[in-house]
């Protein structure tokens, strides 16, 4: 399992990561960094629409093609 910290400024960000998470077999999850309890579906628009943008986030990648995270999520991470 691969984790990662991550930040979205924008719905279109959003939408991105998205399409991203969906070009890959693993199980991606997106939890926010206090409660580990709220797991969203990294493939589900409807689920990441609610997000908070500019909050901290961790992602979760999980599965066959884990070593892709770094040269994929790079643009999502936060600084």
């Amino acid at each position: 399992m691969v984790e990662k910290k991550i930040k979205f400024m924008s719905s279109g960000q959003l939408m991105n990561f998205c399409k991203v998470c969906q070009k890959m077999k693993s199980d991606i999850d997106v939890t926010d960094m206090s409660n580990r309890n709220f797991r969203i579906d990294g493939k589900s628009l409807l689920g990441l629409m609610s997000v908070k943008l500019g909050l901290p986030m961790r992602l979760m990648v999980n599965g066959e093609d884990e070593e892709l995270t770094e040269q994929y999520f790079a643009n999502f991470e936060m600084e």
